[in-house]
């Protein structure tokens, strides 16, 4: 899975898996200061999000990953391998 977030930095996310529900939130926090010679500005917008993403029952969540570089969140969720399987014979 892959989340374009440009501008956050790796603290900024928070990721969980619960009961076959990927959520991931976070919040980005922005400061900027002007200086001219009549006026100073200072801006501090900030911005959060909330996902909730719902997963196949067949995923591994204790081999999850998740990395974060140049603005994308990458999450890495393996497929369970099933002992279930059972080849059938064609005839």
């Amino acid at each position: 899975m892959r989340v374009d977030v440009p501008g956050m930095q790796k603290e900024d996310f928070n990721t969980s898996i619960e009961e076959n529900i990927l959520y991931l939130n976070g919040e980005t926090r922005y400061a900027r200061e002007s200086h001219d010679s009549t006026c100073h500005v200072m801006e501090c917008p900030y911005a959060s999000f909330q996902r909730s993403i719902p997963l196949p029952r067949n995923v591994d969540v204790d081999s999850a990953q998740a990395s974060y570089r140049k603005g994308v969140l990458n999450i890495r969720l393996p497929k369970l391998v099933s002992d279930n399987s059972k080849s059938i014979r064609l005839s």
